[in-house]
Order: structure tokens, then sequence, then C-alpha cells
């Protein structure tokens, strides 16, 4: 017997796209990647044009991320000065290891941070 998914709560199909736009502006591909593939992969059936178009291109950008990732380290796309992660480094609950890799990656790319859309790949 196969168990549905277990869910906390049910989001919209736009408080979806809220959450991968905000996970992607802040870098957080691996969890973008995971939403994309789980719980969220119903996007890539939506009756919108739009959104199946924006639910393929965030397929684009976590493959990318997570290449990039795989060469730099977990995190290495993170944008540090994100509210969120700006907080969890003042409160020291981030991993060093992530805060370093992303730190390493920007000094190599730092032109890629520059770009106003919220991709940086």
């Amino acid at each position: 017997m196969e168990r549905s998914p277990q869910y906390i709560c049910k989001l919209t199909e736009d408080q979806k796209l809220h959450v991968l736009d905000g996970l992607e502006r802040a870098g957080s591909i691996g969890i973008l990647a995971r939403l994309l593939n789980g719980n969220f992969s119903d996007l890539a059936t939506s009756a919108s044009d739009n959104v199946r178009a924006r639910y393929a291109r965030w397929q684009e950008v976590a493959r990318q991320g997570l290449a990039i990732e795989a060469e730099w380290g977990e995190g290495a796309l993170l944008k540090l000065d994100d509210p969120v992660y700006a907080d969890l480094r003042k409160k020291g609950l981030m991993n060093p290891d992530r805060i370093r890799n992303a730190e390493a990656y920007f000094v190599a790319h730092p032109i890629l941070w520059e770009f106003n859309s919220p991709s940086r790949l």
C-alpha cells in the first residue's frame, strides 16, 4: 500500500511561486531543488502557461546551481546578505562550511551578484 504525502499545510499555487522566488533570490539551491521535485512538482502540470514556464526555468536554475555546488561546495550560491542568512549568521546558526563556500564563490564570481534578475546563474 502506497502512502500519500502528509502536508502540514497546503499552499496555493501563488504561495508556492512566492516561496520558490524567495529561495532563488537567496541562493538556496538545495531547498529549491527538493521542493521542485517534491511537494511543488504539481506546478509542472499547472493550468497556467506562465506557471509551467517558471517551473521549467527553476528546474534549470536548480540543475545549474547543483552543478556549481558540486564543484564549490554546498551553499556556494547563498546570498549571505539575505535577511534570513544574515540573521542566522548573527546568531551563529549557519554551517561555517556553507559560509566559506558562499564567500569563496562570491570572491571568484563577483559580477554574477550584480545582475538585477533573481537568478545569478
